[in-house]
């Protein structure tokens, strides 16, 4: 039955795309009317998974997002989950996570709530029942596991350098037990 289902999706996909674009003119619009009650959802739901899916994201169904987020390079590798609340004029970098904590006796069950104007940068992660207020700043890389006032920054950690000498960053790996190198792009067999 589930091969059946997806044989008829993925011959209705392209008219389904198309249909999107004149009658919502974006994923995030329909995303924004299917979760709010908007008719037929299972069909359109599957599309709205599909679109994020093929950019290599995810956005749980029933996170709530008001308004269309700001996604200076795509949203590549961006996950929200699904309970999470994201406000207006969000702005989200790629490989972003806002994530649910679900772990028994934890101090930040659940999922982030993240205020208005809030920004996002790349790789950072937002993770557990935690408000982020408004118009606060995420930095890069940046991990957040607890609350965040209004008009507030978090970054991560300086950097530490450690100078040494003689250092080999040739790539090696093996395949099918012989020894490989990366010389120029390319694997050769190791000398």
């Amino acid at each position: 039955m589930d091969a059946v289902k997806n044989l008829i999706f993925a011959v209705l996909h392209p008219f389904l795309k198309l249909y999107i674009r004149r009658k919502f003119g974006s994923y995030w619009a329909l995303r924004r009317h299917l979760q709010d009650g908007g008719k037929p959802a299972r069909l359109l739901w599957r599309a709205c998974d599909r679109w994020f899916q093929d950019q290599g994201s995810y956005v749980g169904r029933a996170a709530r997002i008001e308004g269309t987020p700001c996604f200076p390079h795509g949203c590549a590798g961006v996950f929200i989950s699904k309970d999470a609340v994201i406000g207006r004029d969000a702005v989200i970098f790629q490989q972003v996570t806002i994530g649910s904590n679900t772990l028994p006796g934890t101090r930040h069950p659940g999922s982030p709530v993240i205020g208005d104007g809030v920004y996002i940068g790349a790789g950072a992660k937002i993770i557990g029942g935690i408000t982020v207020g408004d118009c606060c700043r995420v930095g890069a890389n940046a991990v957040v596991a607890r609350d965040m006032p209004p008009h507030s920054v978090a970054v991560c950690a300086p950097t530490v350098v450690i100078q040494k000498e003689n250092l080999d960053n040739t790539f090696r790996t093996t395949m099918g037990g012989v020894p490989y190198v990366s010389r120029d792009g390319r694997l050769v067999p190791e000398e």
